[in-house]
């Protein structure tokens, strides 16, 4: 296995190469304006520091890419934006530096399994593989665009989120955005299933956020279960053999009352107040599994410094824990801890940014700032 590692100085390459060693990999260091030794690379390794590095150093790689595993390192985890241009330049695969050894071997074996094929002799096969890369890049670019800003502030609240998904394409979803002068909408959903056909609903879901905002009744601001049921038939009419776990919440920006519905969500939101925690529970349904159905509301007052947490039932697999209760201590407790900060909070979780997880992993934030 030949590694080749590149990067825009002296940050990355000399340390990874120095690990790639140790760890038994035939692994040498290059330079930008030596293409030729990546003729004969199984995978090689770009490290940068900003997007605008990224951009010098990948492009000129680009033809390469087509058909050598390319694995981008980041010295801190590459926020949205670069992750999005990654992905357009070709990327295969992610991994923040310093990382561990199981770590840097995962991330290897992976693309050593993209490499063989890629080398296939079978030219068809190597096509069909390619064609398909190119098309979940795309789809993921376009996933990335219609997710909310990130950060954002609507009015006194603050909402920020991170999704972390097991496959390129991810069944995870968010959306928040003003529904009248007076109002906010948020939710989180998690889509059955895994990888394009899940990704699909996301689509459905992004549709639906932007007809609700022209065509929701005034009811629904106080009872978001109504919404719930409109996503249920629309889910359905699509016979797409898909369903979906939803919380979704409305506040009132006059009054800060949360009204709220939760469709099979398996995880409640957790509301934080004063270093104390209770859980938003309530029971309901999957959106987009049974025909004739309804969804309850329920209603909560938030105060400044009030923070919302919620997440996919993804972070269930990979917290060390055993036993829901045991994880579900661990979410609030942490969810404390991090006052509303989303790096502290992945800290706190455990949830290692470097290792995919077998299913995606969502967190949504809703912070009263007023």
């Amino acid at each position: 296995m030949s590694i080749v590692v590149m990067d825009d100085g002296d940050a990355i390459a000399a340390s990874l190469v120095q690990r790639l060693t140790e760890l038994g990999y035939d692994s040498t260091r290059g330079r930008a304006d030596q293409l030729a030794v990546l003729d004969a690379a199984d995978m090689f390794v770009l490290g940068f520091r900003d997007a605008a590095s990224l951009a010098a150093l990948a492009r000129p790689l680009a033809r390469k890419m087509e058909r050598v595993p390319a694995v981008l390192v980041a010295l801190s985890a590459p926020s949205a934006e670069d992750l999005t241009l990654a992905m357009a330049l070709g990327f295969t695969d992610v991994m923040p530096w310093p990382a561990r050894a199981e770590t840097i071997a995962a991330v290897v074996q992976r693309n050593i399994h993209r490499s063989r094929v890629r080398r296939t002799n079978d030219p068809s096969l190597f096509q069909q593989v390619s064609d398909l890369e190119q098309d979940q890049r795309a789809g993921r670019y376009i996933q990335m665009g219609m997710l909310p800003p990130n950060p954002v502030a609507i009015d006194h609240y603050r909402l920020r989120h991170r999704i972390q998904p097991s496959l390129l394409l991810s069944g995870d979803f968010v959306d928040y955005f003003r529904i009248t002068d007076d109002h906010f909408v948020f939710y989180i959903a998690d889509v059955s299933g895994h990888g394009a056909s899940s990704a699909f609903v996301t689509v459905i879901l992004k549709n639906f956020s932007r007809r609700l905002r022209r065509e929701y009744r005034p009811s629904m601001l106080r009872a978001p279960g109504e919404i719930l049921v409109a996503l249920n038939r629309e889910i359905l009419d699509n016979r797409i053999d898909k369903h979906v776990a939803m919380f979704i919440g409305v506040v009132n920006l006059k009054t800060n009352e949360l009204c709220y519905a939760n469709g099979g969500h398996l995880l409640h939101g957790i509301h934080v107040r004063n270093g104390e925690t209770r859980l938003l529970e309530l029971a309901g349904k999957p959106v987009g599994l049974f025909d004739q159905v309804e969804y309850q509301s329920a209603a909560a007052d938030l105060e400044q410094g009030d923070n919302l947490v919620l997440l996919s039932d993804g972070v269930l697999d990979v917290m060390p824990e055993t036993g829901f209760a045991n994880k579900e201590s661990r979410l609030r407790r942490s969810a404390v801890e991090c006052e509303a900060d989303m790096d502290r909070f992945w800290t706190a979780v455990g949830i290692d940014t470097t290792v995919v997880g077998p299913d995606d992993v969502t967190c949504l934030m809703v912070g009263c700032e007023g």
